[in-house]
């Protein structure tokens, strides 16, 4: 019953009644009704009376809420009208909704008449705005545009909610601001071209443009706010960094530095000392010294039995590690051949008492050669000191092998092949025992504090 009544309606109203000619009221007239449940579309027909003859009425409803009329036959060339309502809640610049209603009304295939009526309300309900874009084809590829605008200014006389008001001479339009083309009222009114609308726009631009001044300063203060935290976090760090070793502890001992006991002493030249101590053992683990740009610390136990390290202002720094016989360095010097450059050297020395060794390595651990002197015992010399006790002297018991880039020679210049394959075999243990006591990688040991 709603959709015949709806269909009256569409046919018989006031916009409809251009198109068809009411039958009599006499006259038994039926609205079939169709339903499509998989697309939801709704089609009803109604025999209609269309100058003076039967025609077919056909209304299809979409489930978007287009609307497409059809009147067929009566004598004349069929209609075609659509119709789209779009309602869009509170979008309206006042704040209440915004209507769209898009009308495409076609006859003789060619001719026909397109509107685009955008509609805007209050909150309360009340029409304040209504903007029109016009578009009719009279045929022969000859067009007819316009655009009008109306806007509510009294309150006692509201805005029509059609569009055929605003095809008229604004010049006739009396108590309502109106635009069509290039024509105007606003000579009627005292402030002119200005509108509720347009007040409103402006009033949300301005309003638009004030809140994101206020976000930015927001999201200004709230970036100093949050670099005055970081660097007076920063600056509270480095202070108390400014007390502790600068080699990683937790790398050397795999211990956390802040749960160190300290201990600080001035010394009579001004040097400031600190004692780091394990809490539980009380046993020192780390001194550092400092007087003015000159700075010195030592770190005990952990991957080395002592690590010393002096450093002057950022200079690149000066490093000792020693464990057992092993000794490694990396200090920088002056290059020779460049004057303003510099060498950074890294060595791992051994030594007994009689054996020594220097090899020196690359940043990644690699080595790249090795020096120094073995000692290598002559069993066959107590042999011959036995059998010819007065040249006992000539026989001594070792001899002392040079090693150039890992491979030992003996001295003085006679080819000794018994020594030299023994020097040799003394030399590879050696390196392969070295390399297992490769103390620490330097290029870690300032890096982040984790174990």
């Amino acid at each position: 019953m709603v959709l015949k009544i709806g269909l009256i309606k569409a046919l018989f109203s006031k916009g409809a009644r251009t198109l068809v000619q009411e039958a009599p009221q006499t006259q038994s007239r039926m609205t079939r009704v169709f339903t499509d449940s998989s697309t939801g579309i709704v089609k009803m027909e109604r025999k209609i009376n269309r100058n003076g003859k039967e025609a077919l009425a056909t209304l299809e409803v979409l489930p978007d809420g287009k609307r497409k009329l059809t009147i067929e036959g009566g004598g004349d060339n069929t209609i075609w009208r659509t119709t789209q309502i779009t309602r869009e809640n509170g979008a309206s610049v006042f704040g209440g909704d915004k209507i769209t209603i898009d009308k495409d009304y076609t006859k003789y295939w060619c001719y026909g008449e397109k509107t685009n009526l955008v509609k805007e309300y209050n909150p309360q309900g009340v029409l304040e705005h209504k903007e029109l874009n016009y578009h009719k084809n009279i045929g022969n590829e000859t067009f007819i545009n316009h655009k009008s605008v109306q806007d509510r200014v009294y309150d006692e006389y509201p805005l029509n909610g059609g569009y055929r008001d605003m095809l008229t001479n604004p010049n006739d339009t009396r108590y309502v601001k109106h635009t069509l083309d290039n024509k105007n009222n606003y000579h009627r009114f005292a402030d002119g071209s200005s509108t509720n609308y347009t007040r409103t726009v402006q009033a949300n631009e301005q309003a638009a443009i004030d809140s994101a001044k206020r976000a930015e300063a927001e999201a200004l203060a709230a970036q100093k706010a949050e670099a005055e935290t970081l660097a007076a976090k920063k600056t509270a760090e480095d202070a108390v960094r400014a007390k502790q070793p600068r080699i990683n502890i937790a790398q050397v001992l795999n211990k956390d530095i802040n749960e160190l006991k300290v201990q600080e002493i001035k010394l009579t030249d001004g040097t400031i000392e600190r004692i780091f101590t394990d809490p539980a053992s009380g046993k020192v683990l780390a001194k550092t010294q400092d007087n003015g740009l000159f700075h010195t610390e030592w770190i005990y136990g952990g991957k080395a039995d002592m690590i010393y390290m002096r450093q002057v202002g950022n200079d690149t720094p000066y490093i000792v590690a020693k464990k057992g016989n092993y000794t490694q360095v990396s200090y920088e010097k002056d290059c020779g051949y460049h004057p303003f450059e510099k060498e950074h050297v890294h060595k791992q020395y051994y030594y007994d008492g009689d054996t020594s060794l220097e090899r020196g390595y690359t940043a990644s651990g690699l080595y790249n050669d090795a020096r120094g002197r073995v000692t290598v015992f002559d069993k066959r010399a107590e042999n011959l000191r036995k059998e010819y006790p007065d040249a006992a002297n000539y026989y001594p018991d070792y001899q002392k092998v040079g090693i150039q880039n890992g491979r030992a020679y003996v001295q003085p210049y006679y080819e000794e092949s018994y020594i030299q394959k023994e020097a040799n075999r003394y030399m590879s243990e050696l390196n392969a025992d070295a390399e297992r006591n490769f103390i620490i990688n330097f290029d870690n040991l300032f890096s982040g504090y984790i174990a």
